[in-house]
């Protein structure tokens, strides 16, 4: 039995009609506003972890005060402080849209939880709390950027071209869904 090639033809441009729907759909669903508040808050509690299991051990290392391990051990229990905060300030950077702004805000999480958790956990000489602050500031501010940029809203006129959007959906894997 022969079967046309025009009939396998249309078959695998359904086929691919159906993947690009679907994927148009997921995509969809990413660009939404809700995914992209949770995204954010996500995003921000796991930086919170990040800065009290990694960040600034590692600056408190590098510095040469005391090893990461005994930082780990004494920021351990404000791990979940630490989520919560940077959640909160993930989540306050999404809504300002901006850069700028974002790198402030989640600069100021990180420096007042820096210096908070470092004082309180690890000791409060000066060296320390420029370490623990310092590296948190740092962490705060390119992370605040990251997340201002990539993840602010949708644009509200679609006409207007200097309305802010995010830039996620811009990046060229995602051109050929933009058409």
């Amino acid at each position: 039995m022969s079967v046309p090639a025009e009939t396998m033809e249309n078959r695998n441009n359904m086929i691919v009609k159906m993947i690009r729907t679907f994927n148009a759909g997921i995509l969809k669903f990413i660009m939404g506003i809700r995914f992209r508040s949770v995204g954010a808050t996500v995003l921000g509690g796991f930086a919170g972890l990040s800065i009290t299991s990694n960040i600034i051990p590692s600056a408190m290392e590098f510095s040469g005060l005391m090893d990461s391990f005994s930082a780990r051990w004494g920021l351990g229990g404000f791990a979940v402080y630490s989520v919560m905060a940077w959640a909160v300030g993930g989540w306050a950077v999404q809504r300002t849209g901006s850069k700028m702004l974002g790198a402030f805000v989640l600069g100021a999480v990180g420096l007042s939880t820096g210096l908070l958790f470092t004082g309180v956990g690890l000791g409060t000489e000066t060296n320390i709390l420029l370490a623990g602050g310092g590296s948190a500031l740092l962490y705060g501010a390119v992370g605040g950027m990251i997340i201002g940029d990539a993840l602010r809203d949708p644009p509200k006129d679609d006409n207007n071209p200097d309305d802010q959007t995010g830039t996620i959906g811009n990046m060229s894997i995602f051109r050929y869904f933009n058409k």
